[in-house]
C-alpha cells in the first residue's frame, strides 16, 4: 500500500518474507511484533536489531492488557497462552515504555496505547516533543495605519517578506532569527542589519498581538518544561538552537527554565489550585461542563485550557499516550485521578462509550475497561457541543 502510494518501504519477515533486505531506513515500524515472540532473548534482540536500522526513528506497537484481560488466559512463559494456542505478551502502556527505554537505552514517547516512538537523534527528539507542547494559533496581522502614502507604497512593494517576518515572531511569540525566517532576508538590503528588522517591521503591526502570542509561547515552554521531568534530562548542548533561543529570551537560562517547569509541575499536585484552574477554564474560557467532582472537555481544546490544566493531564498522558487517541478528557478535582473516554462517534447526536482509560496519578497506575462485545455500551447522555469551547 505504501508503495502504491509512491512511498519507499520494504519490509521482512521470518515466515511470510524472508527473503526481504533487511536494511536502514529513515523510519522502521515494528507493528506488533514483540507482544508475539516467545523468547525474551529473540524479543530482546528484534527490538535492538530494528533500531540499529533506523536513521530517524523507531515506531514500535503492542497489544495492551492490563490485569482482568491477562487473568481471562493461562499463564505461559512470560505471557499468557491465548484461546487459539497462540502465545501473547500483554503489556500495560507504561511497562512497555520502560522495556523499550531499558533495551535501547534511549526514551521511549508514547503517541498512543500501545504505540511509541524512540528516536535515533536528541535533537529531533527535543523538536518532537517541543512541537506537541506548541499550540498552533490563528493571528489576525493586526496592521496599523502607513503614516504616509510613500510608506504605503513601500509596504506593498515588500508586503510578502514584512508578514512573512511578522507571522514568524508571532508563532514564536519572540523575533526571529535569520535561519527562522530565512524569507525576510530581502529587508537587510532595505533597513540595515538583521537585529533592526525586528523594530522596522513591528512599526505596521499592533504590538499587543506580539505580546498575546509571547505570552503564549511561554505557556507552551512552561508546559514543555514541567513534563521534561518525567523524562531523562537532556543535555543543553542537544537543545535545537530554536528551543536555546527560547530559553534565553524567555526564562533567561535553562536553570531557570527547568526551576519554572517544576514549580509548574508541583503546582499541578495542589487540588486546590486545580480547582481553582478548572473554573477559570469553564467560567472564563467557557470550556467544557464542570461540576463539583470533575471538570471534562472534549481532547481539541485541551490546548485552550490554562497551562496548570495542561500540566495536570500532561502527568497522565505519560503513563496513556497522546490525547489525540481520545474524545473526553475527564480531570476528576478530589482524587487526584484523569479519565480518557473514547465513543464510536462523537459526531453522532448519542455517541456510544466503547472504551474507558482511568489514570491515578499518585499510585502512577491506569485501568482500562472496553465496552463491546458482551458489553452494553453506555450512551453520552450530555449534549456532545457541551465539551468544546463555547
Amino acid at each position: 500500500m505504501l508503495a502504491d502510494m509512491g512511498i519507499s518501504a520494504d519490509g521482512w519477515d521470518p515466515v511470510y518474507r524472508p527473503s526481504g533486505p533487511k536494511r536502514a531506513a529513515d523510519i522502521v515500524n515494528l507493528g506488533f511484533v514483540l507482544n508475539v515472540i516467545e523468547s525474551p532473548d529473540e524479543r530482546r534482540r528484534t527490538l535492538t536489531d530494528s533500531f540499529s536500522l533506523a536513521r530517524e526513528f523507531l515506531i514500535a506497537s503492542v497489544m495492551l492488557g492490563y490485569q482482568s484481560r491477562r487473568e481471562q488466559f493461562a499463564a505461559y512463559q512470560d505471557g499468557i497462552r491465548t484461546q487459539r494456542n497462540t502465545f501473547q505478551k500483554y503489556y500495560t502502556q507504561d511497562e512497555f515504555r520502560s522495556y523499550l527505554e531499558s533495551a535501547l537505552d534511549a526514551h521511549a514517547i508514547p503517541v498512543a496505547p500501545g504505540v511509541c516512538l524512540v528516536f535515533r537523534d536528541p535533537v529531533d527528539e527535543q523538536l518532537f516533543l517541543l512541537a506537541r507542547q506548541q499550540v498552533r494559533r490563528q493571528w489576525r496581522l493586526l496592521r496599523r495605519a502607513p503614516a504616509s502614502d510613500a510608506v504605503a507604497a513601500m509596504i506593498d512593494r515588500h508586503r510578502e517578506q514584512i508578514d512573512t517576518y511578522w507571522l514568524t515572531a508571532l508563532e514564536l511569540g519572540r523575533p526571529p532569527s535569520p535561519v527562522e525566517c530565512p524569507q525576510a532576508e530581502p529587508l537587510v538590503r532595505l533597513v540595515g542589519p538583521w537585529r533592526r528588522v525586528h523594530g522596522w517591521v513591528s512599526r505596521f503591526f499592533d504590538p499587543s498581538e506580539l505580546e498575546a502570542a509571547a505570552i503564549a509561547r511561554q505557556e507552551d515552554l512552561l508546559v514543555y518544561f514541567a513534563l521534561g521531568h518525567f523524562r531523562r534530562r537532556a543535555i543543553y548542548r542537544q537543545f535545537p538552537d530554536r528551543l536555546k533561543r527560547d530559553v534565553q529570551v524567555f526564562f533567561g537560562n535553562i536553570t531557570k527554565a527547568r526551576s519554572a517547569g517544576k514549580r509548574a509541575l508541583f503546582a499541578a499536585g495542589d487540588a486546590k489550585r486545580v480547582t481553582e484552574a478548572a473554573e477559570y477554564c469553564h467560567h472564563q474560557l467557557n470550556i467544557g461542563r464542570l461540576n463539583d467532582h470533575d471538570f471534562t472537555f472534549h481532547q481539541s481544546v485541551l490546548s485552550d485550557c490554562l497551562p496548570l490544566i495542561r500540566v495536570y493531564v500532561g502527568c497522565a498522558l505519560q503513563l496513556f499516550g497522546d490525547a489525540g487517541s481520545v474524545d473526553l478528557i475527564k480531570v476528576h478535582l478530589q482524587s487526584d485521578k484523569v479519565t480518557f473516554l473514547v465513543y464510536d462517534d462523537f459526531r453522532a447526536s448519542t455517541p456510544l462509550l466503547v472504551e474507558r482509560v482511568k489514570v491515578d496519578l499518585p499510585r502512577l497506575s491506569v485501568d482500562f475497561y472496553d465496552y463491546v462485545g458482551e458489553h452494553e455500551p453506555q450512551p453520552l447522555s450530555e449534549d456532545p457541543s457541551e465539551f468544546y469551547q463555547r
